[in-house]
């Protein structure tokens, strides 16, 4: 029986893919306009934090560090005109709620960025936990942020699922020894698909199938 849910944030439950794609295509316009970046490549990028995907492309901190503040900048004016969660984010929350289902969130973000995310699509105040960016030393594919997010909800492996929506998701709860489900909206479902997740949703609504 599950009864601890952890959901990613970004293109699981908030509506950001594509504003997160376009806020790359941008960036590396402006700081690496010779260098051609496939589709494939930009949603890949989808799995990582800033930090590690621009180190790919400087070996500069400082240049890093310049590139992730103009990227949030830029994300952040799009974000603020209207983020929205995916269909059934608020409705299968109020049914884990009614459960005594554990809520929790998983992700690379900043914290601060995340919660104020959450609140921005009426999401927060379902959160039982969150695990942000800074709260870990490694992140997906490792399995460290999925264990804090245990051991800070107190939940059992055996008993927890983690909704994603990239192979990254899958190969961090797999080695957390947690239930995993992929979303078939997400843009790299062919590659989560190949890490054979347990189960696999087309909407968030879904999850009352599994719990």
């Amino acid at each position: 029986m599950i009864k601890c849910v952890l959901f990613d944030l970004d293109g699981t439950l908030i509506q950001s893919t594509e504003i997160i794609i376009e806020t790359f295509k941008v960036t590396f316009q402006k700081y690496f306009p010779q260098i051609q970046i496939s589709e494939d490549e930009y949603t890949n990028m989808l799995g990582q934090t800033l930090f590690t995907t621009f180190g790919y492309y400087t070996s500069k901190p400082e240049e890093v560090d310049e590139i992730v503040q103009f990227y949030r900048n830029y994300s952040n004016d799009l974000i603020e005109q209207g983020l929205k969660s995916y269909p059934g984010a608020i409705e299968i929350m109020t049914f884990l709620k009614k459960k005594n289902v554990k809520i929790g969130v998983v992700t690379s973000k900043m914290r601060s960025v995340a919660t104020h995310h959450l609140q921005l699509t009426g999401l927060f105040d379902f959160i039982d936990g969150l695990i942000g960016y800074e709260d870990v030393k490694e992140h997906k594919p490792s399995p460290e942020p999925i264990e804090k997010a245990l051991q800070l909800l107190g939940a059992k492996p055996r008993s927890t699922i983690y909704i994603g929506d990239h192979e990254n998701d899958i190969i961090s709860a797999k080695k957390a020894g947690i239930f995993t489900c992929a979303v078939t909206y997400s843009q790299r479902l062919k590659d989560m698909l190949s890490y054979n997740p347990d189960y696999a949703i087309d909407e968030l609504m879904h999850i009352k199938d599994i719990i």
